[in-house]
């Protein structure tokens, strides 16, 4: 049974500049969720956050390089690169530096689960081939970006980022949002070959008119990637709501 103790984040950083939010349980079970948000978002989760530090994780919440706080610029190279620099650190050092208070905290990693949602779902299903990487929770996914979602066109969601959160996204070139759509480098349809599908269960529905759902078939089709698509639901998924939960948590029990 979870915990129910409420905790509070701390500040850290990797590889030379990506800044995220931890939250530790006061027990340690080696079990650490990485969780990617979609985008455009305000980095705010912490609902979802406690929810899985009180299921014995400890959560990572790590901002892509070029967002928000972390440095660089954004969609210079995928920000499923981002992640795995977050991976590698986590495995080579064993621990976390608290930045508030210079303490490096020890962290037990043996086995990391991703969970991420909309833009987030490449960073996670592109890190698959990770064998410290156990699990991968995707809610409604990014598969294919040539596929345009009926309420957000490509070139909708470019500009209401642009425009609505300014230095948030901060690309170094006015092109590098074209890589999404004109290269393979963040696109999983593209990639299956390399993704390990026996680890991942995605949660998507009929009715996402933001992402949808139809290239799921054809990736699940090449990777045997676990699914459940819920004929209505909306592009806004909460994997915290029982009815999701009491899935992925069937999912994450299986060994």
């Amino acid at each position: 049974m979870p915990t129910k103790k409420t905790s509070y984040p701390f500040r850290t950083r990797f590889s030379h500049g990506i800044i995220a939010e931890v939250l530790i349980p006061k027990k340690q079970t080696g079990k650490v969720a990485i969780v990617c948000s979609g985008l455009p978002s305000v980095p705010s989760k912490r609902g979802a956050l406690q929810f899985l530090v009180d299921h014995g994780y400890v959560v990572i919440f790590p901002r892509y390089r070029g967002t928000w706080e972390s440095e660089g610029y954004f969609l210079e190279r995928s920000p499923a690169r981002d992640i795995s620099n977050v991976i590698h650190d986590l495995t080579r050092k064993k621990n976390i530096h608290d930045l508030a208070t210079g303490k490096r905290i020890p962290v037990r990693v043996s086995a990391i689960h991703l969970f991420g949602s909309s833009f987030g779902g490449p960073a996670i299903l592109l890190n698959s081939h990770w064998p410290i990487v156990k699990k991968i929770i995707a809610l409604a996914p990014v598969i294919d970006w040539s596929k345009d979602g009926r309420d957000d066109p490509f070139n909708v969601f470019v500009r209401f980022t642009q425009e609505g959160f300014g230095n948030a996204y901060r690309t170094r070139h006015k092109n590098d949002w074209q890589k999404l759509v004109t290269t393979d480098f963040y696109n999983p349809i593209a990639q299956t070959k390399d993704i390990k599908g026996k680890k991942i269960f995605i949660i998507h529905a009929k009715d996402d008119s933001i992402v949808p759902h139809e290239p799921l078939l054809s990736f699940v089709e090449k990777t045997g990637a676990g699914y459940y698509l819920k004929p209505k639901g909306g592009h806004h998924l909460n994997m915290t709501h029982a009815f999701f939960w009491k899935k992925i948590q069937t999912f994450l029990d299986n060994k």
